[in-house]
């Protein structure tokens, strides 16, 4: 059933076209070892900033799929990783991401499982079992005994990436290796087709920065986190370029966001009109509706929220917009008039939502001028499991 609600506004917008922008995800990447500046003091305090500040692990697999499939992932998603399996992982680690309800990655050499080296002892397979078995740690591959892999023959490369994805699936139970961490970030297009031919879905390197839909599966970036203060946290993880907290509880999620998909057509990101939400915006012309995009995650609780939307006017903007709120068991459109009331969040109704079904909002190029995406917020009227929210 779809219900048509009209919103009346006025005024219009001119705007330059430039390339479209992309969400991205951030990957940690620790090694817990005191050579590192990895403590238990430090990393509790970095855990909790993430779950104070509304930010939710992902699995390697809700990655895979946001990356080939478009599909949302919960609010503010990050990736934790660890390389070389040392004991800390599960003397440590383990205990402070589960009391959050945190999960991560654990790239293990597999030849130095359970063995106590120059560096330290290492997680034996029992050890690595039960933390995969608790969904708290997911084990993966980082080579049998952590070589340059550049250096190696094509013989004794194959057997570092292929063997060590043999030794996890045979140690452990169910166990489907998809993903390897190249030792010392050292790869080339060889070892890539080595790891595809091994049956690897994903790899990743040492190099810093985001990653993106676009980025290549088998060249995955990661930030490296130690002793970082909470400060140095912020910066690393790109807590300081986030869009402002709206004027009250909840989440937004605006055209940078990981879960922003442009579905079809061009758009193109403009900052030419101010009073935008977030670094800029995305915009096409008028259409028959083939032009689409889409904000899209899992709210952390069930309840009734009321949903707002964020643009910038301009005379040459549509007066008819349409927002298609997918809630609870309905679709609602909601049509705006965008020459006007921008730069300020515009309500679009209330709306009852599901944790197990994304929320989603879509707008397309149906209207009569040029349609304007950027933010949207997601403010609760109703939760039924939390006391309190965090302020986005």
């Amino acid at each position: 059933m779809k219900k048509r609600i009209s919103l009346c506004v006025i005024a219009v917008c001119w705007i330059m076209c430039v390339s479209v922008s992309e969400a991205q995800i951030k990957a940690l990447l620790y090694h817990a070892h005191s050579n590192f500046g990895f403590s238990a003091e430090t990393f509790s305090a970095q855990m909790d900033f993430l779950k104070d500040n509304g930010y939710h692990t992902i699995t390697l697999q809700q990655f895979l799929q946001w990356h080939n499939n478009a599909e949302p992932l919960p609010l503010r998603p990050i990736l934790i990783t660890f390389d070389d399996n040392y004991i800390p992982v599960y003397d440590v680690a383990y205990p402070i991401l589960q009391q959050r309800g945190f999960c991560a990655v654990n790239f293990a050499h597999t030849y130095y499982v359970g063995v106590i080296t120059g560096n330290g002892d290492h997680c034996d397979w029992d050890e690595i079992q039960e933390m995969e078995d608790a969904g708290v740690f997911f084990t993966e591959s980082h080579t049998r005994t952590h070589p340059h892999l550049t250096t190696l023959s094509d013989s004794d490369a194959w057997d570092e990436i292929f063997g060590s994805k043999t030794d996890i699936e045979t140690n452990m139970s169910s166990k489907t290796c998809i993903a390897i961490a190249y030792p010392y970030g050292n790869y080339d297009d060889r070892i890539i087709t080595f790891c595809e031919n091994a049956g690897y879905l994903m790899g990743f390197t040492t190099i810093n920065g985001y990653n993106y839909r676009t980025t290549p599966l088998f060249e995955l970036r990661r930030t490296g986190i130690g002793g970082d203060t909470i400060e140095q946290f912020k910066q690393k993880i790109g807590f300081n370029t986030l869009p402002p907290a709206p004027p009250g509880d909840g989440w937004t999620i605006d055209n940078t966001d990981p879960n922003f998909f442009i579905d079809a057509g061009e758009w193109s990101v403009s900052t030419s009109v101010p009073q935008y939400y977030g670094t800029d915006y995305l915009t096409a012309p008028a259409g028959d509706g083939s032009s689409k995009v889409r904000w899209a995650a899992y709210l952390p609780e069930d309840g009734f929220y009321r949903v707002y939307a964020w643009w910038t006017e301009h005379s040459n903007r549509a007066s008819n917009a349409k927002y298609e709120i997918h809630h609870l068991g309905n679709t609602t459109t909601v049509e705006v008039d965008q020459r006007s009331h921008g730069g300020q969040w515009n309500l679009l109704g209330e709306f009852e939502f599901s944790a197990e079904q994304p929320a989603s909002i879509v707008l397309s190029n149906d209207a009569d001028g040029y349609v304007i995406a950027d933010g949207i917020w997601f403010e609760p009227v109703e939760v039924t499991r939390v006391s309190a929210w965090a302020f986005f």
